[in-house]
């Protein structure tokens, strides 16, 4: 299998992404073409994965976006056809993301995920190197979806610093882990049956480094008692939220067994990004 990509600019190949959209999402009403020619015209970022240079199976759709002042490209969707999943190609996606993001003079590129859904967290963070301050509740209000159905969809904002020291450490796979010998956990669980629940949370650490559980199959606990699942959304939204308040950020994440263990820090940003 040959796997290539490139930048989509013409109308023929953003025109693919119509049809992709709907192989990738049934159901899911696609981005309509003159939108995407609009914005590829007007700064957006349209990348493509081709399989033998001439069948699309993937995309990532990003466009310029403005927090607190400060622009950004903001990465909205990628997808891949289910038979391309699970074979790296996302994260080669987002490394040329990056490197054409440059060339457009950004600095930074910012992505929202659902912080119980932890594949994704080890892509955001633990291969690409973006760090999580701000937790959005329910940021896309009621999803009527496989993922999303019966809960609110609570979300990460990941930043990635594109020129960081810490980004290119992790690119060049020589990245430094944070210290979390000794760090306690701020939440505490226990497990019936083999299915993990919450019982207590503890907002008032003030350690360097502090260690957050969640489970490592979330859609697990939801199909087997969705109660249990909200409950592990409330109070991890609780605490994600007031120690992101109290200046902590999120870098690293360690899987023990069926749980993972999101790892919070408490340092200036610029600490984080040029730690070599």
């Amino acid at each position: 299998m040959t796997i290539t990509f490139r930048e989509l600019k013409t109308q023929q190949e953003l025109k693919q992404l119509e049809a992709l959209e709907s192989a990738i999402w049934k159901g899911e009403t696609p981005i309509p073409h003159h939108m995407t020619l609009t914005l590829a015209k007007f700064g957006g970022l349209f990348l493509g994965a081709y399989d033998r240079d001439d069948q699309i199976i993937g995309f990532l759709y990003s466009f310029p976006g403005y927090t607190d002042g400060q622009p950004h490209l903001c990465s909205h969707m990628m997808g891949f056809l289910p038979e391309y999943r699970k074979q790296g190609l996302g994260v080669q996606m987002k490394w040329l993301q990056r490197d054409e993001a440059i060339k457009l003079g950004h600095t930074k590129i910012t992505w929202t995920y659902d912080p119980l859904e932890t594949v994704n967290g080890f892509l955001n963070i633990v291969k690409l190197g973006g760090i999580v301050r701000t937790y959005y509740p329910n940021c896309y209000g009621s999803l009527d979806d496989d993922f999303n159905r019966g809960l609110p969809t609570d979300r990460f904002l990941v930043e990635w610093f594109l020129a960081s020291n810490r980004v290119e450490n992790y690119r060049t796979g020589s990245k430094r882990l944070p210290e979390v010998q000794g760090a306690p956990q701020v939440l505490r669980f226990e497990k019936s049956a083999n299915l993990p629940r919450p019982v207590e949370m503890d907002t008032t650490r003030e350690e360097e480094v502090i260690l957050l559980p969640v489970p490592a199959f979330f859609q697990d606990v939801k199909r087997a008692d969705l109660t249990v699942a909200s409950e592990w959304r409330k109070m991890t939204g609780t605490l994600f939220a007031s120690y992101f308040a109290r200046g902590y950020a999120v870098t690293h994440l360690i899987r023990e067994e069926d749980m993972v263990n999101y790892v919070l820090e408490k340092q200036p940003l610029s600490a984080l990004l040029e730690r070599a």
